[in-house]
């Protein structure tokens, strides 16, 4: 497995749309937009009653528009490119919500106060809501796999699981890897966070506490891992990842907290 990092922005989320990298601030209305490394302006979305808080963001290629979960007005904002915006009120959303596109074009949407998967309609209609296991808990991301199935990653403390599960659109644990919290690469997790699913459906598992990129296969069968990729530090509280299929880049959020929160995003480049 090859990793290459290509660069770094203060932004708290960012998606490719087609040849173009869409960006944002915390607390922004602003999206900035790049083609090939250069910067082509700015998109503003048009203020609400509460503050914007963009905690994060997905694309559609297929409706040719981005995603973005407000955790200031607890909802989702639909940009359509050329820019027209719309939005729709989502239960529970808050700032560890995470959002994702499956290969049906719905939008996926875990919120986490209600421990369940929601997918949307690109026009904000619930189309079906997932029950999580109660033994799956402090779930951190969760992205498809192949329609039907969804790859879900959970753990926090010694008090629970430290697993990334394949579960079914009832919410039943199909694979699972991981268990106790610990470092044995091919057995153990310690606060799984970020997953991502290539184009070949194998499944990369960000382990932040061991500082190291597992690669699983589609049925979380262990198959190699990388260490220190995504520079860990003492001063990072927070983590995400997202893999982004046609380009093969992944987007990792870091966040630092020094008198007040700030962001980066950095891209890396993996091949397998």
């Amino acid at each position: 497995m090859f990793v290459e990092r290509i660069n770094t922005w203060d932004v708290i989320a960012a998606a490719q749309l087609g040849e173009e990298l869409f960006m944002t601030e915390a607390s922004s209305q602003k999206l900035c937009v790049y083609d090939g490394g250069r910067y082509r302006g700015n998109i503003v979305i048009p203020a609400t009653r509460y503050k914007r808080n963009f905690v994060d963001m997905a694309a559609c290629d297929h409706f040719h528009c981005l995603y973005l979960a407000d955790e200031g007005n607890s909802c989702i904002v639909k940009l359509e490119i050329p820019p027209k915006h719309s939005e729709w009120q989502v239960d529970g959303l808050k700032k560890s919500a995470v959002i994702s596109v499956t290969s049906s074009h719905h939008l996926l949407v875990f919120c986490g106060v209600s421990n369940k998967l929601k997918l949307f309609s690109t026009n904000g209609e619930l189309y079906s809501t997932i029950e999580l296991q109660p033994d799956i808990v402090n779930v951190a991301s969760a992205v498809e796999l192949v329609p039907g199935q969804y790859v879900v990653t959970h753990g926090r403390d010694f008090r629970t699981p430290h697993r990334v599960c394949v579960v079914n659109s009832e919410g039943k644990v199909l694979h699972s890897f991981g268990g106790l919290q610990g470092s044995y690469d091919q057995l153990l997790l310690d606060t799984p966070r970020g997953v991502g699913v290539d184009r070949d459906g194998f499944v990369y598992i960000d382990d932040v506490e061991n500082d190291r990129l597992v690669l699983l296969t589609p049925k979380l069968d262990y198959l190699h891992c990388m260490r220190s990729i995504f520079r860990k530090s003492t001063e990072h509280f927070d983590r995400r990842m997202k893999l982004d299929k046609k380009s093969g880049h992944v987007y990792v959020v870091q966040s630092r907290n020094k008198g007040d929160v700030t962001y980066h995003v950095t891209i890396y480049r993996i091949e397998t």
